[in-house]
Formats: C-alpha cells, sequence, structure tokens
C-alpha cells in the first residue's frame, strides 16, 4: 500500500549526534505520570535554556497517498524532547508550543518542507521526539470528508541523538498516512527509516499559525 508521509525536519543550531537506535510508537506515554492534556503537572517548571542551538521545525510531506485527497490539513500544537535516563529512568523533558500551526500536507510533497516555529533545545542526549497534533482535517478528491486516525493525539519517534554547543544540523520526524486494509480509514503513523539527520529537504512556503501568547520551553520532571 503507498504511503504518504509528513516529515517535521529539526534544524539545530548545535552539534547533532545523531543513531537510528528504536523503533516507532504510535501511543507514547505521558512525559510526566501526573501530566495533563497541556503537558503541564505539580512537577513541571518553566525555563529558558541557557546553553545550546536553535531548533528551527519544518514539516515535508513524501509523495504517496496524497493523491487521496484535496486536503490533508495537520494543526501541530507542541514538540517534546526527552532527554535520556539511568536505565529506564527518564533523563527529563523539554517541550515546546508549536503556536496551533496548521499545514496542508497536500501542497508539501516531496523535498519540500515549510517552517513551523524555531526553538532552543538545552545541551543533552535525547531519545526520543514527540509530535503533539490537536486537529486533523481531511478531505478526498472527490470532496467527501473523511476521518483521519491519530493515536493519543501525538506520535513518538525514538532516534537518539546528542545536542552540544556549536555546529547546525537538520534533523527530520517523518510521519506516513497509510491506508487500513479495505476498511478504507487512513492513519497517522511515524516513520523512522525516512527520519534522521540526512533526509534532504528543500525550504518553501509558510505555515498558518493561529496566535497565543508566548511561552517558553516546559521542562517536565527536569532532571538534568
Amino acid at each position: 500500500m503507498p504511503r504518504h508521509s509528513l516529515r517535521v525536519l529539526l534544524i539545530v543550531g548545535a552539534l547533532l549526534l545523531a543513531g537510528c537506535a528504536g523503533g516507532i510508537s504510535d501511543s507514547p506515554g505521558s512525559p510526566t505520570a501526573s501530566a495533563d492534556r497541556s503537558g503541564t503537572s505539580g512537577t513541571t517548571t518553566t525555563t529558558t535554556a541557557t546553553t545550546g542551538g536553535t531548533v528551527a521545525f519544518y514539516v515535508s510531506d513524501e509523495k504517496n497517498a496524497i493523491g487521496d485527497f484535496r486536503h490533508l490539513n495537520v494543526t501541530v500544537s507542541r514538540v517534546g524532547f526527552e532527554r535520556t535516563g539511568t536505565g529506564e529512568e527518564s533523563g527529563g523533558w523539554v517541550e515546546f508550543s508549536a503556536g496551533n500551526t496548521t499545514l496542508d500536507l497536500t501542497t508539501l510533497q516531496g523535498e519540500n518542507a515549510t517552517l513551523v516555529d524555531a526553538y532552543r533545545l538545552p545541551n543533552a542526549t535525547y531519545g526520543k521526539v514527540f509530535v503533539y497534533v490537536s486537529e486533523v482535517n481531511a478531505t478526498l478528491e472527490d470532496g467527501e470528508r473523511v476521518r483521519v486516525k491519530l493515536p493519543s493525539e501525538k506520535l513518538q519517534l525514538n532516534d537518539e541523538f546528542t545536542v552540544r554547543d556549536g555546529t547546525e544540523v537538520n534533523f527530520v520526524f517523518d510521519i506516513s498516512v497509510v491506508k487500513a486494509g479495505n476498511s478504507g480509514k487512513y492513519v497517522l503513523k511515524p516513520v523512522i527509516s525516512e527520519s534522521g539527520t540526512t533526509v534532504p529537504i528543500n525550504p518553501t512556503g509558510a505555515a498558518e499559525t493561529q496566535p497565543e501568547a508566548p511561552s517558553n520551553a516546559t521542562a517536565a520532571n527536569d532532571t538534568a
């Protein structure tokens, strides 16, 4: 079955040493046990990174099942990064608002990528990246509105990389929309084989962002 992919590209203004460890999960756990849907909890603090690099967040789309759609609008609300820890312990989370940025994936195909926002990521080694999607609106070529399923309203990619001061490197988060058998239903999934630091892009266009109050990075259970 052909795949249709949404790529999220991170341009990190720091030395990014990437590996392809880990796999893919459609239903990642919450960053903290008591975190609510906004990503905050009793142990969450608001902080601004004093070291690290600027992260420019891009979205792109592979040429696959996109031919089924007249429009496929995805709204990204937040992105999150988990530091690696000791054993099964998390090293802490860093989350950023994406400003409820909406992108029509039918206009972003192949290597084309649109900037969502720019963030500052603290120096650390990270093992997981999350994309939180608040809304998906899809219209097929014949005008029919269809539901594209997104488990837990967030997507997880396990791919270890290290951020240090100095060098700017690209990181791509690829999300595929697949047709579920003969049911006619569509599902969003991340694809590790199309993600990482070596995927070429062509920056283009501009995303639509809903106005909201500015906010700093949120560090959940920050133990670094």
